[in-house]
């Protein structure tokens, strides 16, 4: 795929079927057909859904012994059944002239039997010969939550402008899940397995012209592909933010890999110097993988590396400040003009108005936000903010003490609007977990980005200066 408008629109068909068939449907519970059906139904796909079971009549969904007999048109198939029946199953969809197939069936390459690669190297070869373009083997496939195809019936089905591409169905659902909660969407994600035929190279060049997509993040265990991908991944990042997640950089790593997905891992610290080279920005884990996307879609790209710290804990400044410029960050004093306007308001015992900010009891007084933050905005020499909070300094443990904090953070949010900076938020993660995700929505829903320790804002927000 060379990112041409033909090789965009057929891929694009792929996440808009006008019909779906999980073939491996049948009535008992636990089957992992039954799963994949219910998956789309609960999750609002609006296009025809058949069964397709080739020796019993599925009881629930419209049912057929192959995809073949089914009457209608089918663009999409799902594959759950024994692996040494799917090349079967691929061959007859291509009569039907479905245009791809997910395989959720394992027992393929990852197996590191010389059974399993032959039955893949099969399957590629009936895949090219039918016009099925297949996902997998060894994969979940689509979630597209504006066509409601989904891999489990309970996903957040919130539209975003992230595109995931992902080697491993765990880490995509993970992923998603992490995203939904940090209040991120995402226009598409694929989590293709095996790559059998599509797989990173293709969904780099089609994230890299889909409109909805205005963030791209990779997960990758390996490929057969090298070149491919690098091109693909260089085209990607010359447009927009990529942030990789690389699994298999260690010696214990790769074994894993090899177990997993059958891919081709590499040596670590090629990959590194490829991904960079690229353009994208690798990370270490998926914490950091959402970390950067959340940055990327809730922040403008800050000009430049120096620090306004905001807190309410001169002890949080203090040890805050350290990891900001052991991180390659500034910490500039504020303006002489920004501090005098700021010591009109904040004066009391404990206070600093220098950077950081350290607010102490006037952060308790919510009338003086919009002055604080008008003071702020009139400061050069700061390119981005950094807030620290923990709720042990906003309410006290206790019934009925969330609320003050919600009044709280919500009249600290209403002054952030008007702050002319990019602001990442630490909350602190010390207790009180249900009021504290109380708030933790709040800000998230805000748009801000929200991180539980310093250490992860400043790999975000570095990610981000980094990024396209």
């Amino acid at each position: 795929m060379s990112g041409s408008s033909n090789d965009f629109e057929s891929i694009d068909r792929l996440f808009h079927p006008r019909a779906v068939a999980v073939v491996g449907v049948s009535d008992r519970r636990g089957n992992q057909g039954r799963f994949l059906i219910e998956s789309m139904t609960n999750c609002g796909y609006k296009g025809k859904i058949y069964a397709v079971n080739p020796r019993e009549k599925v009881g629930q969904w419209e049912s057929y012994p192959r995809v073949s007999e089914i009457p209608g048109p089918v663009d999409h198939i799902i594959v759950s059944v024994p692996f040494t029946a799917v090349a079967e199953v691929i061959a007859d969809a291509g009569k039907k002239g479905v245009r791809s197939a997910a395989m959720f069936s394992s027992g393929f390459s990852e197996s590191g039997t010389e059974e399993g690669r032959r039955l893949q190297e099969e399957l590629a070869r009936v895949g090219r010969e039918s016009g099925v373009r297949l996902i997998g083997p060894n994969c979940m496939g689509f979630y597209c939550p504006s066509t409601g195809l989904s891999f489990r019936p309970d996903m957040a089905m919130v539209d975003g402008h992230i595109g995931f591409i992902s080697q491993s169905g765990g880490v995509c659902i993970t992923g998603i899940f992490m995203g939904a909660d940090r209040g991120i969407g995402f226009s598409k994600a694929i989590s293709y397995g095996n790559e059998t035929d599509l797989g990173a190279p293709e969904f780099l060049d089609y994230f890299a012209e889909d409109p909805q997509t205005k963030i791209i993040i990779l997960y990758i265990e390996g490929t057969k592909r090298g070149r491919l991908l690098f091109d693909a991944l260089k085209r990607a990042s010359s447009k927009k933010p990529v942030f990789v997640l690389k699994g298999g950089l260690t010696a214990s790593g790769l074994r894993a890999v090899s177990s997993h997905t059958g891919a081709l891992a590499g040596a670590g610290i090629m990959w590194e110097k490829a991904v960079r080279q690229a353009g994208a920005a690798m990370v270490n884990d998926l914490d950091e993988l959402i970390d950067a996307a959340q940055a990327a879609q809730m922040l403008a790209k800050p000009a430049g590396r120096r620090v306004g710290l905001l807190t309410i804990s001169g002890g949080f400044g203090v040890f805050a400040t350290d990891l900001i410029e052991k991180a390659g960050f500034e910490m500039p004093e504020y303006s002489d003009e920004t501090r005098a306007d700021l010591f009109k308001i904040i004066k009391n015992p404990g206070t600093s108005v220098k950077n950081p900010l350290d607010m102490a009891a006037s952060f308790f007084q919510p009338k003086h936000y919009p002055k604080i933050i008008s003071a702020l905005n009139t400061d050069k020499v700061i390119d981005l903010f950094v807030t620290l909070l923990a709720i042990d300094y906003l309410t006290f443990r206790g019934e009925g003490g969330a609320q003050w904090a919600i009044f709280l953070i919500e009249k600290l949010l209403d002054a952030f609007k008007e702050l002319k900076k990019p602001n990442a938020i630490v909350f602190f993660q010390t207790g009180m977990n249900e009021a504290r995700l109380t708030l933790e929505r709040t800000i998230v829903k805000a748009g801000y980005p929200l991180y539980p320790t310093v250490e992860r804002a400043l790999s975000a927000l570095d990610r981000r200066i980094r990024a396209r």
